[in-house]
Parts: C-alpha cells; sequence; structure tokens
C-alpha cells in the first residue's frame, strides 16, 4: 500500500530550498577555509596573522549567512 503524503506548499518549498542553500554555503565556506588554514600554513604564523585568519573567515559567515537569512525573512513575511 502506497502512503499519501500532502503536497508541499510553494512557499514552503521554496524556504526550504532556502534553508539547504544557507547550509550547504556555510559548509562550503567552512570547507575552502579549512583548505586554506591548511594549504597556507596558518598554524606555522605569526599569532597576528592566525587572528587575522580567524576574523576573515568570521566576517565571511556573516556574509553569508546574513545574506540568505535576509531571503529568508522575505520570503516569510510574503503571504
Amino acid at each position: 500500500m502506497q502512503r499519501m503524503t500532502p503536497p508541499v506548499s510553494p512557499k514552503r518549498a521554496e524556504l526550504r530550498k532556502h534553508v539547504l542553500t544557507l547550509l550547504v554555503s556555510v559548509v562550503a565556506l567552512d570547507a575552502l577555509m579549512v583548505g586554506a588554514y591548511y594549504g597556507f600554513h596558518v598554524r606555522d604564523r605569526l599569532e597576528k596573522t592566525q587572528m587575522t585568519f580567524v576574523a576573515v573567515w568570521v566576517v565571511l559567515t556573516l556574509i553569508v549567512v546574513t545574506t540568505i537569512m535576509k531571503r529568508i525573512r522575505q520570503l516569510r513575511r510574503r503571504r
């Protein structure tokens, strides 16, 4: 017997898409930054360089999250 699942509304499907985009974007950015950390041997650099690297990472993450969250909020406000 086949189960009937209720249809997903277009708004909910789009919301799910944006949340998935947010997740994938943050994971991809983190993977890129971890690769850069080891590729550029940041561990072996001065502490100030390490802190700058982390600060750039945090700012980039903030930009990605706020940009996508803005889209999610706009979608949730629409009726």
